[in-house]
């Protein structure tokens, strides 16, 4: 009857139901795992005024948005920055690869290991999702963003073209066949890596602050949400959990987390989905 206080159960049910939009933006998600931790330093939030201990080796190149700088090692997803949304606001309180991995968990989910090129891990992801298929997560076959020693010269020569031209090339795939409005595109990994340098020349886990790219799904494109401070240590806008992060992924597809999931924890980022 009306006037009423809802049971708990009835006000489980209409929280839930709020943070699913009123129609999926998107049919499909492509998850692309950077197992081991992506450091933001030094792909999609670089601190080019920073100490060269934080900083680090790579230069900070213009993308095609304006204001916008990405790592040096990125330049084709940096001519394609005006399609992206990049979140540099991810944080947790987990470093264990496993347990942070488990917060990004897609229960149902079609997964694919990169056992080679990356690339064609990704198109096999496209074709997966051409076929119908709602949520592709693409993974590593081991920890290849775990660096913790002699980052730099691997970051360079492998992992960061690796990405940069497997993620362009998506992109510009999913566009030609008329995809990319109805799939949502999503890099990132389980946590970061430490803002200074370790003696190594690597940098270790770290939790505290991280970026995601996302791309597609009807999101605007040529955005740049959540801001660290000036060495990158700190989120000091827009925090973003992982379990946010899945919440927000499936809201887009119109999908309600299972209750036991970790996105059931998760609330729905309202300004990713803008």
């Amino acid at each position: 009857m009306p006037g009423l206080p809802l049971t708990r159960r009835e006000a489980i049910g209409a929280l839930a139901a709020a943070c699913v939009p009123s129609a999926p933006r998107a049919r499909s998600a492509i998850f692309l795992h950077l197992a081991g931790g992506l450091s933001h330093l030094d792909s999609f939030d670089p601190k080019p005024e920073a100490p060269r201990e934080i900083r680090g080796p790579f230069g900070a190149i213009r993308t095609s948005v304006p204001g916008v700088r990405f790592s040096e090692h990125l330049p084709r997803l940096a001519q394609r920055a005006h399609r992206l949304t990049i979140l540099r606001s991810m944080c947790s309180e987990e470093t264990n690869h496993e347990r942070a991995g488990a917060l990004l968990d897609f229960p149902g989910a079609v997964r694919i290991v990169a056992r080679g090129p990356l690339a064609e891990a990704l198109a096999e992801a496209r074709r997966r999702i051409e076929s119908g298929t709602p949520i592709v997560v693409v993974e590593p076959r081991a920890l290849p963003y775990d660096t913790h020693a002699e980052a730099f010269e691997r970051l360079a020569r492998v992992l960061l073209p690796e990405l940069d031209f497997a993620l362009a090339t998506l992109l510009d795939d999913l566009e030609a066949r008329g995809l990319l409005a109805s799939t949502l595109v999503v890099a990132t990994g389980e946590f970061g890596r430490t803002p200074r340098i370790n003696r190594e020349g690597g940098r270790d886990h770290y939790a505290g602050a991280w970026s995601a790219l996302l791309a597609g799904g009807g999101l605007t494109g040529g955005r740049v949400l959540g801001e660290t401070d000036r060495w990158g240590a700190e989120v000091c806008d827009l925090p973003v959990r992982p379990q946010d992060l899945a919440r927000t992924i499936l809201a887009a597809l119109g999908r309600q987390p299972a209750p036991g999931q970790a996105a059931w924890q998760g609330r729905v980022i309202r300004e990713i989905l803008a």
